[in-house]
């Protein structure tokens, strides 16, 4: 990413977004203007309609994000 308080706006800006798609909690990590974020969906289908959605990418580009994200799981928590 270009310039971490750009993304964060758009991520923030966007919430409804996560949430349409049943993203119930959310960890925002950063190391300078790499990010990790960590989304709770209710199930493996939730968190794949998140992943495959288009509109998804247009808000990543939107928010400067460089490259393509690493986007791995479904994980199941177990805490």
């Amino acid at each position: 990413m270009q310039e971490f308080d750009a993304w964060k706006s758009v991520f923030y800006a966007h919430a409804d977004h996560r949430q349409a798609h049943g993203a119930s909690d959310e960890i925002v990590f950063r190391d300078g203007n790499n990010v990790m974020v960590l989304l709770e969906f209710p199930d493996a289908g939730a968190a794949a309609s998140f992943r495959d959605d288009p509109d998804r990418r247009t808000y990543m580009e939107e928010s400067g994000v460089i490259g393509k994200p690493d986007m791995s799981g479904p994980w199941e928590r177990i805490s």
